[in-house]
């Protein structure tokens, strides 16, 4: 039992880090911000966004994948270039000679696209037996959280003495019940992407609504608070002096997300607040690739561009294909 209870341990870490915060609550940054809660889709790199000159690493993982932008850091800058040029020639889909804002916007989609897909298909491997087509609740639960006891007179899961993991594990059920379009009540590859991944997926929205308003309401009266909203961002340390950016945060919250002005934002509201119409991301990254290498400013690059700034493209998120770079018979 001891070992048993080990690994059960071991699994809950896991689920607690891979799937309870999923994409959509991702604060790798210089501070917490409330946009990283907004549901933008899968993020574009891991590495962190920094606004120092010359640090290009959150570019190189959105234009290459982060996998495999660091393999750039093994090659010579002649190397590096001619590989960037076989990239440039796949994003040129018009094959002008010149790349375009909305060709840098499509290309920077599949990469953050492939990016989910890798990360779901990974564990999707890692919980499934092989050849199987559909994971089904209690093998998903067993694989997470361990082959934990049921009581015979009611279904009902048995936790450890001193262990109660139960609301991970309702929270998780009820994200796949969502996830599971068909209502089979198993998931298929399509589907788990959606239970892994649900900020890549429209129909999963409430659920990440949801996830959200629990993680926040502290006091659990339904609603987020102004003080439990700053205090997912910011915990002063005693006698720290709040910086602009959470009073800015505040602004934010009392002149926008508040609609309705009653001091909390209620479920519509975080809605609106973390799944934004306007807010797109590979756009902004292509907007920032266009503004850092267009020298004459005519709103195209051309491959001289390109190569006179190469550093910021290879690393940026346009380059998943730096994989395909280091393979040796693609060049």
């Amino acid at each position: 039992m001891e070992l048993k209870y080990q690994r059960l341990i071991l699994f809950t870490i896991c689920q607690l880090i891979l799937f309870s915060n999923a994409g959509v609550l991702d604060k790798e940054m210089s501070h917490k911000s409330s946009q990283n809660r907004a549901m933008h889709g899968h993020k574009l790199s891991d590495k962190p966004k920094s606004s120092e000159p010359g640090d290009y690493e959150y570019d190189h993982g959105a234009f290459l994948g982060d996998e495999y932008s660091e393999t750039f850091d093994d090659l010579s800058p002649e190397e590096a270039k001619r590989r960037l040029m076989v990239i440039v020639d796949k994003i040129d889909t018009d094959k002008d000679g010149k790349l375009s804002e909305e060709e840098l916007i499509d290309w920077v989609k599949i990469i953050q696209e492939k990016e989910a897909i890798d990360d779901s298909e990974e564990q999707w491997k890692e919980k499934i037996k092989p050849g199987q087509t559909h994971l089904s609740w209690d093998q998903y639960r067993v694989a997470t959280f361990g082959d934990l006891e049921r009581k015979e007179s009611e279904d009902e899961i048995v936790f450890p003495s001193g262990y109660d993991w139960s609301q991970y594990l309702k929270r998780d059920q009820r994200r796949f019940n969502v996830a599971d379009i068909n209502r089979d009540g198993s998931l298929d590859r399509a589907e788990f992407s959606a239970f892994v991944h649900p900020e890549e997926h429209y129909h999963m929205k409430d659920i990440v609504v949801a996830e959200t308003l629990e993680d926040l309401d502290t006091d659990k009266d339904g609603k987020i608070s102004i003080t439990e909203f700053i205090g997912d961002l910011w915990r002063p340390a005693e006698g720290e002096t709040e910086p602009e950016w959470v009073t800015s945060e505040k602004e934010q919250f009392t002149q926008i997300r508040d609609k309705n002005r009653d001091g909390a934002l209620d479920f519509n509201e975080i809605s609106d607040w973390i799944i934004p119409d306007e807010f797109d991301l590979p756009k902004v990254e292509a907007h920032h690739l266009m503004s850092a290498a267009d020298h004459d400013q005519d709103s195209f690059l051309s491959r001289a561009e390109i190569l006179n700034r190469y550093d910021v493209f290879v690393g940026s998120s346009a380059t998943h294909f730096g994989q395909m770079l280091m393979r040796h018979d693609e060049f």
